[in-house]
């Protein structure tokens, strides 16, 4: 999920393990530790092409592997030497927002990278440096420290294994990607009681209250993310009977919520030589789905099958993808797994969230991500989404 849902459910951890001994402390280490394993985009920086990228992202440092072998190690860190921690942190942080600077000519990006060194060296100095480093309310223990690692690492990656992006916690054995697409990748009503939580807990100095804040902060997150489940459930046979009564016949389908809600759903049906995209709402007045035909098209690309970029793209795709081909030869490969922007209302470019342009470049197959979903403007998809989500089936919008 998104970066401050991982820093703010990382925090929960850590006051869950450490808050009896540390205090509030326990929230600032819970949210280093539950954003840890997102710094695999440092990878980014050191990638030969944007492809790659999307097979390191939730990669490893996602896994199961990493989580057990990790755990311990930094809890050992933390015990002996809590500065390294924080430094490597800082130091990761500074390598990835300083590179994509660098990369992108972003003096803003760059800035941003030298204030965290900054901060980084500061920190540094304050626990190594100084003849008074910052003390603890109490010390707790390696395996105190390991615990909590453990907890902020392992529910990272669960709630990204339950986004449609998926994640690879078999790595580095298997990379398949697991995916349960009950939750989008940002959804406020998920986040907002973990960040209040960390938000209101430093006002409280009984530490009592601040585990029952906490507390009741997860409970309430988890039980959203049940109820996510639930719903999903309810949507699959929706989408099963309207298929039956329409006379699809599927191979197989997909569904997923859209971004910030599990109230308005979408699904990606494959068939035997298209995909139907579809949506649904609980606010719908009636459960009839109607549904756009994509056609897959996937022959095109049996020239290039056998070339790195596309069986990345294939991988990453999961089967659901379509292919179309520009008017120069070049192909554009549709990932359908993330459906599409604006719900199918859009008129013209930037329908798919992933798009790439596969083509020849001097001699040599290249590809590259297409941004045309960046030209639409943000506050036209908001109105989609609103009216969409309250049961408008045919909203209309000015673009």
């Amino acid at each position: 999920m998104d970066s401050l849902t991982q820093a703010v459910l990382g925090a929960a951890c850590g006051q869950a393990v450490l808050g009896r001994k540390i205090g509030a402390k326990a929230l600032a280490w819970g949210a280093i530790a539950g954003t840890l394993p997102d710094l695999d985009v440092v990878s980014r920086v050191f990638s030969e092409h944007e492809i790659y990228g999307l097979l390191y992202h939730r990669g490893v440092t996602h896994s199961i592997f990493i989580t057990l072998l990790a755990s311990p190690l930094l809890g050992y860190l933390a015990h002996k030497q809590r500065g390294a921690v924080a430094v490597l942190f800082g130091l990761l942080l500074v390598l990835f927002i300083g590179g994509v600077g660098l990369q992108e000519e972003s003096s803003i990006m760059q800035g941003i990278g030298l204030f965290i060194l900054a901060v980084t060296a500061w920190v540094g100095w304050r626990y190594w440096g100084s003849k008074n480093p910052p003390q603890l309310k109490a010390e707790p223990g390696w395996k105190n420290w390991s615990w909590m690692f453990f907890w902020a690492i392992l529910t990272h990656w669960l709630i990204d294994a339950c986004t449609s992006y998926g994640t690879q916690i078999f790595e580095p054995f298997s990379s398949y990607r697991v995916s349960f697409n009950n939750i989008a990748i940002a959804d406020p009503i998920y986040t907002l009681p973990l960040l209040l939580a960390m938000i209101i807990i430093p006002f409280f100095k009984n530490n009592k209250w601040q585990q029952r804040i906490n507390t009741t902060a997860l409970v309430l997150s988890t039980a959203y993310m049940g109820l996510s489940f639930v719903a999903k459930t309810q949507v699959n046979s929706i989408v099963a009977q309207n298929l039956k009564e329409q006379g699809i016949e599927q191979l197989d389908f997909l569904t997923y919520p859209s971004i910030l809600n599990i109230m308005l759903w979408q699904t990606t049906v494959e068939t035997k030589d298209a995909f139907y995209y579809g949506t649904y709402s609980f606010w719908d007045e009636d459960s009839k789905m109607e549904f756009k035909k994509l056609p897959k098209q996937h022959e095109l690309l049996d020239k290039w099958a056998e070339e790195e970029f596309v069986q990345i793209l294939k991988w990453f795709a999961q089967g659901y993808y379509s292919v179309e081909e520009g008017e120069n030869g070049e192909l554009y490969m549709n990932n359908l797994r993330f459906g599409l922007m604006g719900f199918g209302f859009l008129k013209g470019k930037g329908e798919y969230v992933f798009r790439h342009k596969i083509y020849l470049k001097d001699g040599q197959l290249e590809a590259e991500g297409v941004r045309e979903a960046q030209d639409i403007q943000m506050d036209l998809l908001f109105e989609l989404l609103w009216k969409r989500i309250w049961g408008d089936k045919h909203p209309v919008v000015h673009q």
